[in-house]
């Protein structure tokens, strides 16, 4: 399976992983079958955090930045990873910053959470 199109499952009614899937794959953790509506498919970024998990769109990652620091300190920051222009982002997205996702460090991320299971750890929303 190619790694740039695999997806993980939520599915809203139960509020419950169903899987991940990957192309001409069917959910690979459910023989049960779905309504689509129901479904929400996070796409995985084809990168793993500093504990080696896989990190998915709509995850919520620790993060640590120096940018524009003249003192030398270390800021730890956290946030949903998004997908936006053709390019993910390990962090809140506005019209005055848009640091891609290459920006970063990927072994500087962690994974705490996710946007379904873990919302009040996205301090941005």
């Amino acid at each position: 399976m190619n790694n740039r199109f695999k997806f993980r499952v939520w599915h809203k009614k139960s509020n419950e992983w169903c899987g991940t899937i990957g192309l001409n794959e069917t959910i690979s953790h459910n023989e049960l079958e779905y309504d689509t509506d129901d479904l929400v498919f996070v796409q995985y970024t084809g990168c793993h955090d500093s504990s080696n998990k896989e990190i998915y769109e709509g995850d919520i990652v620790n993060y640590k930045t120096w940018e524009g620091r003249h003192d030398g300190i270390i800021e730890e920051n956290q946030t949903q990873v998004q997908f936006k222009d053709g390019a993910y982002y390990p962090r809140y997205i506005n019209d005055e910053c848009e640091d891609s996702w290459y920006s970063f460090k990927v072994y500087d991320l962690e994974v705490v959470g996710n946007v379904f299971e873990t919302p009040h750890l996205d301090k941005n929303e």
